[in-house]
C-alpha cells in the first residue's frame, strides 16, 4: 500500500500559529501605520469567539485591515519570502523535522494540510520539503495577485476532508490502496484525523484521546 502522511501545520508542525505574526510582519513592513489598527484586529478576533461571525470572514478581514486588498503580489512578494525565512528558522518543532525526515526516507508521500492561507503556506511547505500543499485558497485579480477573499472556504475541519479527497481524486489515488497518517494538535481536527488510517494529535498539551495516538514534538 501507499503511504501519505498529512500534516497539519500551525502548532503542529510549528511551535506557535503563524496567522497573526503574518498579520503583523506584512503591516510593520509595509509602511507601519496599519499596526496602529492592531487592536481592530484583537478586538475581531475576540467577537470571534463570541461566536458573532466565522472563520472564514475573520480571516478575510485581518488580511484586509492589516495588509490590503491584495495579499500577495510582485510587491508584496520579498516581505513574505522574508516571513517564510523567519518561520522556517524560528518557528519549527524538532520533532517535526525529525518526522518529516523519517517519512521521506520512507518514501512517505507528504502533505501539509492546513487552514493556514496559501499566501504562505506554500512556500513554507516547499521549503520543508512537502509534495503537496492543501492550504485556503485565495481569489486573483486580473493580475493574477491574491486577494484577501477567500476562494471556496476556510480549509479547517471537515473541510480538509473535502479538499483531500478532492485532491486524491484528482491524482488518480485510489483511497483503498492507500495507509494516510494524520499529524496534528487538536480534536477540533477530528474530521481529518477519522479520515486517516492513523491519526496522531501532536503536543504535550493535546489532549489525550482513545481513538488517536499522541505524541511530543517538542517545542
Amino acid at each position: 500500500m501507499k503511504a501519505i502522511a498529512l500534516y497539519d501545520l500551525d502548532r503542529t508542525v510549528t511551535v506557535a500559529p503563524t496567522f497573526t505574526p503574518f498579520l503583523v510582519h506584512m503591516a510593520a513592513r509595509h509602511g507601519g501605520w496599519r499596526l496602529a489598527l492592531l487592536p481592530v484586529w484583537v478586538l475581531a478576533m475576540l467577537g470571534y469567539k463570541l461566536g458573532l461571525y466565522g472563520r472564514d470572514g475573520l480571516k478575510r478581514f485581518g488580511l484586509w485591515l492589516m495588509v490590503g486588498r491584495e495579499v500577495r503580489n510582485a510587491r508584496l512578494q520579498p516581505s513574505i519570502d522574508a516571513f517564510v525565512d523567519q518561520q522556517i528558522t524560528r518557528n519549527i518543532r524538532p520533532g517535526a523535522l525529525e518526522q518529516i525526515a523519517r517519512d521521506q526516507a520512507s518514501d512517505v508521500l507528504l502533505v501539509l494540510v492546513t487552514a493556514a492561507p496559501e499566501i504562505y503556506a506554500s512556500a513554507m511547505a516547499d521549503q520543508l520539503g512537502f509534495a503537496v500543499c492543501i492550504a485556503t485558497r485565495h481569489k486573483r485579480s486580473a493580475s493574477g495577485a491574491l486577494l484577501a477573499e477567500i476562494d471556496g472556504r476556510n480549509n479547517y475541519g471537515a473541510e480538509k476532508v473535502r479538499r483531500a479527497q478532492s485532491w486524491l481524486q484528482e491524482s488518480g489515488l485510489d483511497r483503498v490502496e492507500l495507509f494516510i497518517t494524520a499529524y496534528t494538535d487538536h480534536a477540533s481536527d477530528a474530521p481529518i484525523l477519522d479520515f486517516a488510517d492513523r491519526g496522531v494529535l501532536v503536543g504535550r498539551f493535546a489532549k489525550p484521546s482513545a481513538r488517536w495516538q499522541q505524541v511530543d514534538w517538542g517545542r
